[in-house]
């Protein structure tokens, strides 16, 4: 799979970051922040995306992977979200780098043009990966700075997560024609530290569904 980025260097507080932006392509994709989850509707370009920008964060370890979303301001069917939801942009970073979330605003304003680079992710690193077991399983945490949904996690849990979100490409299209545009059994849900209670961090909600929708069109 193919990811069109820039590569941007910042320095903040003493430190050198190298952040990764994902650059907007042909598929769709909103993420919404509502008082108690997180839903992210993409098509099928837009899970293609995404698959592919969490198998670079699970092969970056210094990198902050940047997603940009809040150009999209609705979901499939012109839904325009829900009462008191906002949409909010997306970063994957590995845990090992250390990167604090409050940092995350000022970095973003320092990104400037970047240097233009085609990321390739191999399929196979979605492939055969399973949940591991629970005791031995690192899970990803949720965090939220600046209008943003920041996910970190170690190399095994963006791998094995990834390989969750790189099933919508698989199976969504298949499972979608055969029933409703967009339903429940055509999403990836994800939730802060394995929480299956949904508890969130003290900021915001804990838990992150995305759905595939199937034959969204631009309104």
């Amino acid at each position: 799979m193919e990811l069109r980025t820039t590569v941007h260097r910042v320095r903040h507080g003493g430190e050198e970051y190298r952040a990764v932006k994902a650059v907007p392509r042909s598929g769709r994709a909103v993420l919404f922040r509502k008082e108690w989850s997180l839903d992210m509707f993409v098509d099928l370009e837009g899970a293609r995306s995404m698959a592919a920008a969490w198998g670079l964060a699970a092969r970056s370890r210094r990198s902050l992977v940047y997603v940009p979303l809040r150009a999209e301001r609705e979901g499939p069917g012109g839904l325009p979200g829900w009462f008191g939801s906002s949409v909010v942009d997306l970063v994957l970073v590995q845990n090992g780098l250390g990167f604090p979330v409050s940092r995350w605003k000022a970095v973003r304003e320092r990104l400037g043009a970047g240097r233009p680079q085609m990321m390739e992710i191999p399929e196979t690193d979605f492939l055969g990966e399973r949940e591991p077991d629970p005791w031995r399983r690192d899970e990803l945490r949720f965090g939220f700075a600046a209008e943003t949904l920041y996910l970190t996690g170690s190399a095994e849990a963006f791998r094995w997560t990834g390989a969750q979100v790189h099933s919508l490409v698989r199976e969504g299209p298949a499972r979608a024609l055969a029933g409703t545009p967009w339903s429940p059994y055509d999403s990836v849900m994800l939730h802060h530290a394995g929480d299956l209670t949904a508890k969130g961090p003290v900021r915001g909600p804990g838990v992150l569904n995305i759905e595939y929708a199937h034959g969204w069109r631009a309104g």
